[in-house]
């Protein structure tokens, strides 16, 4: 019997080997299985392929009577892992947390907690505004998202 924790382990291995990281691993109580894969540079076909031959090199399609989909995480999905949050450095996040409020602003850092770079208007002033670093706890972020800015 296949488990997700084996599928995860085998795909991380692989990922690591090219300069990547697994972001999540869904698995059907049919075995349908889809890895979420990411690189800093960029997800290409030839690297989902590769892992997709390392799990097929390892688990006997066979035996265990599976399918697998190997792909990016996408552009407009949450972010599932520490990875993601370096991976976009420098650009343009949507934060939501967990008492349900939103912001907006450049990722400047991430470790144990998240530095956005926010545009505020500054008091009395309808036009000028100043850049602010707005520091949130990993623990209170409740999900982060790329802004996609279509220019």
């Amino acid at each position: 019997m296949l488990l997700k924790e084996d599928i995860k382990k085998v795909a991380s291995e692989k990922a690591l080997d090219i300069n990547g990281f697994v972001v999540d691993v869904k698995m059907s109580t049919n075995n349908i299985i889809t890895i979420y894969f990411d690189k800093n540079e960029g997800v290409l076909v030839n690297d989902c392929l590769e892992i997709s031959r390392h799990i097929h090199e390892s688990f006997d399609r066979d035996v265990e009577d599976y399918e697998l989909t190997v792909c990016s995480p996408g552009l407009t999905n949450p972010f599932k892992v520490k990875e993601q949050y370096i991976k976009h450095q420098g650009k343009e996040v949507s934060v939501k947390t967990i008492d349900g409020k939103r912001r907006s602003g450049i990722l400047k850092r991430f470790n144990t907690k998240l530095t956005l770079e926010v545009l505020k208007k500054k008091k009395g002033s309808h036009k000028d505004y100043l850049l602010k670093d707005v520091v949130i706890p990993f623990e209170e972020i409740e999900e982060t998202k790329l802004k996609i800015n279509f220019k």
